[in-house]
């Protein structure tokens, strides 16, 4: 698993550089001051995708993909990497965004790909392109909800302090699917971490599980 923690090093210390070039000033269309003083909101790209100012859960607004393919949970102290964005027509989006909380000693980074293909269906075909994009060599574990089927796996080294979590969202009436990837670890690596991975998980599966695909 050293592959895995190469890729989370290599890759968070992208995001978060990239992170900090994103403008904050306002787009002109909302009065900067009525802004919810929250993170999403006060980056003007990221503020493109979020519906509304108002929090269907404590902690998260609405995000609505620029592709119109699907909608999520978006926590509200993100904002996404404009430097990683990017989307072909309706059929394909990725972006990532990355947060370092201090309170919690943990840093993570997460990647959303979206793709809408007559192939969505062949689960194995994706699961491998995430095994092998992040160096995973574990199972896939199924569960199917009402209207997509998460396909989830899972890695956690209490020595490193790194979390990490693969998963393939497929849509159960529809082509379309999602590949998700989150990889955390602790700041300082002789700390314990805290929230603990099982209270980092239920916060991960709030996100997937409220996937919706349109």
């Amino acid at each position: 698993m050293k592959r895995i923690l190469q890729v989370f090093i290599l890759v968070l210390l992208a995001v978060t550089g990239g992170c900090g070039m994103n403008s904050e000033q306002g787009s002109g269309r909302e009065n900067q001051e009525s802004l919810p003083e929250t993170r999403a909101f006060k980056d003007e790209f990221t503020r493109e995708f979020i519906k509304s100012t108002k929090e269907p859960e404590e902690g998260y607004y609405t995000f609505e993909s620029k592709t119109k393919g699907y909608t999520m949970l978006f926590p509200e102290n993100r904002k996404i990497s404009i430097g990683d964005y990017e989307q072909i027509d309706t059929d394909y989006e990725a972006l990532s965004f990355a947060e370092k909380i201090d309170q919690e000693n943990v840093t993570y980074f997460i990647t959303i790909n979206f793709e809408e293909t007559p192939h969505a269906k062949n689960t194995s075909t994706f699961t491998k392109q995430l095994s092998a994009a992040t160096g995973y060599s574990g199972e896939y574990t199924p569960y199917k909800l009402d209207d997509k089927t998460i396909y989830y796996g899972e890695y956690n080294d209490r020595d490193s302090g790194l979390y990490f979590y693969n998963a393939y969202i497929v849509s159960n009436q529809s082509d379309k699917g999602i590949r998700f990837v989150f990889s955390g670890r602790c700041i300082d690596e002789p700390k314990s971490c805290e929230p603990s991975p099982f209270v980092i998980k239920d916060r991960i599966k709030r996100v997937t599980e409220s996937i919706k695909f349109i």
